[in-house]
C-alpha cells in the first residue's frame, strides 16, 4: 500500500462503475472542483459516493474546492487581438468603454492599488502587461506578448496585496452544500492570511460543521509571505501551482514549494502538491519523462498528498492515470527514510505533548525492531494525526469507533483508516480485535511484528502506552 495519497478530481459524468474503477487504481480521495462544479448536478454524484463508502465498496473522502474570489475580465461578443508592444485602457466601470481595446476588470479597487511599473498577467499569464499611467478612470498599460483574449478571462495581480474576501456568496452556498453532503475537507482558494482561514471556521462553526477540515490552497504571494501564519492556523496545505505559478516567477516556483512543504512538515500539517503532474495523461496514455520524475520528486519532498485535474476530470484515460501515478508514487517510496523531524513539538498542552512524544518513540521503534506495521486506536484522530506528521515509514493500521474520525483519514499520510464496531471495554480486546481484522482482510500475517499506540484506562484519566506484539 502507498502511504503518500492520491487526490482526483473527477465530475458528475463519473458512474458507479468508473468510481469503483477509480478506488480500486488507487485513488483515497474524490475533489469536487465548485470552480466548474454545480450543486444540483453534483448531488446524484456525492450519492452515489456515500452509497458505495456505506456498502464497503469504497472509502473515499470527499473534498470540496472552492472556487474563491477571482477576478476576471468583461464580456466580449469577439475575442480582441492584443499584439506586443500595444497601449490599450483597463476600466472598472464598463460604461466609459468606448474603444475596442479597451478591457474592463471586475476589482473594484484597480485604481487604488496598482501603481505605474506594476505588472499584471491576463489569460492565466498567458498576455502580462505593465500599468505605465494611472487616471481616475483607467489604468493605461501595454502589452508584452501577444494573445487573442475573450470573456471573463483570468487576471491576476503578482505580488500585490488585495481587498479580496475570504468567503465569496458562492462560496457560501457551496459549503453549505458541501455540510449537507457530509464531505471531509474544504479546499479553500485564494487564502492569503490567516484571516482568511479564520472567516471559514468561523463559517464552519455557525453551521455546526467545525469537524469539517479546511485545505487552504497557497496560489499568490500574499499567501506565501504569510504561509507559516496560515499552516498554523490550517487543516492541511495545496500547493495550487497553477495560479502560484503566474504570480512567481515560474523559474521560482520549485523554490516556493519546498519553503511551503517545509511549512507544513514543521507544523505537522497534510500538504497537497497539485496541478499538472501528469497533465499530459489528459489526450494521451503516456506521461512525458518529466511528469514521472515530478510525481516521483514529490513523494521524495515528502508531501502526503499528490493531486490529479484535468487529467481525472475531461482526462481520456483516467484510470491508467491514476495506475500510473500509484505505481510511481510506490517506486519513490521503496526509496525513501523518513527520520521522524520534530515538528511543533512545543505545546503548553501537557496531554498533547505527551502524545506527541510518544508517537516519535513508537515510530523510531518501529524502525528499530524493523516493525511490519504499526496500530493506532484514536477517539478523536489527534494520534492519528501525529504519527502522520511524523511520517512513518509502516503503513499505520488507524481504528476508530467514531464514523466521523474515521471518514476524514484518507487524507493523512501513511495512516489505512480502519471502523470498530465500538470500543472493548479493554486495550487488550481492542488490540485483539484489531489483529483479528487485519489478519482477515490480509494486511497482516502470522509472525508479523506490530507496534501498537493507544491509552490505557486509569481511572477518570486515559494513560498512553506502547506495545509491541507478534501476530500468532
Amino acid at each position: 500500500m502507498n502511504k503518500t495519497k492520491i487526490i482526483a478530481t473527477i465530475t458528475h459524468f463519473y458512474t458507479e462503475e468508473l468510481l469503483i474503477d477509480m478506488y480500486n487504481a488507487g485513488v483515497n480521495i474524490v475533489r469536487l472542483n465548485f470552480s466548474h462544479a454545480q450543486a444540483e448536478t453534483t448531488k446524484p454524484l456525492v450519492d452515489t459516493i456515500k452509497r458505495l463508502n456505506t456498502e464497503g465498496t469504497t472509502n473515499f473522502g470527499i473534498l470540496l474546492d472552492t472556487k474563491g474570489p477571482e477576478i476576471r475580465t468583461g464580456v466580449r461578443e469577439k475575442k480582441y487581438s492584443y499584439k506586443k508592444g500595444d497601449s490599450f485602457r483597463i476600466f472598472v466601470d464598463e460604461k466609459k468603454m468606448d474603444q475596442d481595446s479597451d478591457m474592463f476588470c471586475d476589482y473594484p479597487y484597480l485604481l487604488d492599488d496598482l501603481k505605474v511599473g506594476d505588472s499584471i498577467a491576463i489569460e492565466s499569464g498567458l498576455m502580462d502587461v505593465i500599468v505605465t499611467e494611472v487616471t481616475p478612470n483607467y489604468l493605461m498599460v501595454t502589452s508584452l506578448g501577444t494573445c487573442d483574449i475573450g470573456s471573463r478571462r483570468h487576471i491576476n495581480f503578482p505580488g500585490i496585496s488585495l481587498r479580496l474576501p475570504g468567503l465569496t456568496e458562492k462560496d457560501k452556498s457551496d459549503i453549505l452544500f458541501g455540510i449537507e453532503n457530509e464531505v471531509q475537507y474544504i479546499a479553500a482558494s485564494f487564502i492569503r492570511t490567516k484571516e482568511n482561514v479564520q472567516e471559514i471556521r468561523e463559517f464552519l462553526k455557525e453551521h455546526h460543521a467545525s469537524h469539517i477540515q479546511i485545505i487552504s490552497k497557497i496560489e499568490n504571494k500574499e499567501g506565501l509571505d504569510n504561509i507559516r501564519e496560515i499552516v498554523q492556523i490550517s487543516d492541511g496545505i495545496m500547493i495550487a501551482r497553477g495560479d502560484l505559478g503566474i504570480e512567481v516567477p515560474i523559474h521560482e516556483l520549485p523554490y516556493y514549494q519546498k519553503v511551503i512543504i517545509d511549512a507544513c512538515f514543521e507544523y505537522g500539517r497534510p500538504c497537497i502538491m497539485a496541478t499538472e503532474l501528469l497533465k499530459s495523461m489528459t489526450t494521451s496514455p503516456f506521461p512525458t519523462r518529466a511528469e514521472v520524475s515530478d510525481v516521483y520528486n514529490s513523494v521524495m519532498a515528502r508531501v502526503d498528498c499528490v493531486m490529479l485535474s484535468d487529467e481525472t476530470a475531461v482526462g481520456k484515460f483516467p484510470v491508467e492515470t491514476v495506475q500510473l501515478m500509484r505505481e510511481t508514487v510506490e517506486e519513490a517510496e521503496r526509496h525513501t527514510n523518513n527520520k521522524h523531524k520534530d515538528f511543533d513539538i512545543q505545546t503548553e498542552n501537557a496531554i498533547e505533548l505527551e502524545k506527541k512524544h510518544l508517537v516519535k518513540h513508537a515510530l523510531l521503534l518501529a524502525d528499530e525492531i524493523k516493525a511490519d506495521g504499526v496500530i493506532v486506536f484514536t477517539h478523536t484522530g489527534n494520534l492519528a494525526k501525529y504519527v502522520a506528521g511524523y511520517k512513518p515509514n509502516q503503513i499505520v493500521f488507524t481504528f476508530s469507533a467514531s464514523q466521523k474520525v474515521f471518514n476524514a483519514l484518507p487524507i493523512l499520510f501513511g495512516v489505512k483508516g480502519m471502523k470498530l464496531a465500538e470500543w472493548a471495554e479493554h486495550t487488550s480486546e481492542n488490540q485483539e480485535i484489531a489483529v483479528n481484522m487485519l489478519l482477515e482482510k490480509g494486511y497482516i500475517k502470522s509472525g508479523d511484528k506490530l507496534v501498537i499506540i493507544g491509552a490505557k484506562q486509569r481511572g477518570d484519566t486515559m494513560d498512553p502506552l506502547i506495545r509491541i506484539t507478534k501476530v500468532d
